[in-house]
């Protein structure tokens, strides 16, 4: 009988050790900017980051939260990119055709995205490079 407790304990220690070094992958929303002009404070989804490089330049992709007197008013989804060494440019899927503006300092989402990436950038006049 004292085995067959033992073992038992020896096996819930187990699976605790087990479960206790597991970790939870949560997706959150993180606050990266307030926008004066609009009245809205902006929220990364950081589950939606996706980036990429390729022989033209980089890119990066993430969905935006819009949150006006504490609701939601609307999902945006950003893509950055910089083709080769020129300056970075954005585009969302609210604009028409396939539009980029030019991303102007300080911008909290391209500065989260490429932070989480860990991708270096500089600022040189008003511009990102």
């Amino acid at each position: 009988m004292k085995r067959l407790w033992k073992t038992v304990l020896m096996s819930c220690m187990g699976i605790m050790f087990m479960l206790g070094g597991m970790s939870v992958a949560r997706a959150t929303d993180v606050w990266v900017d307030h926008w004066n002009y609009e009245n809205v404070d902006v929220y990364v989804m950081s589950d939606t980051l996706s980036y990429g490089d390729q022989s033209s330049g980089k890119w990066f992709s993430v969905s935006t939260k819009m949150v006006r007197n504490g609701q939601l008013s609307e999902v945006i989804t950003w893509r950055f990119s910089q083709f080769r060494s020129d300056m970075w440019r954005y585009s969302t899927n609210t604009m028409r055709g396939n539009h980029t503006t030019v991303v102007i300092p300080r911008n909290g989402i391209f500065e989260y995205g490429m932070n989480r990436i860990g991708w270096s950038y500089y600022i040189k006049d008003t511009y990102y490079y």
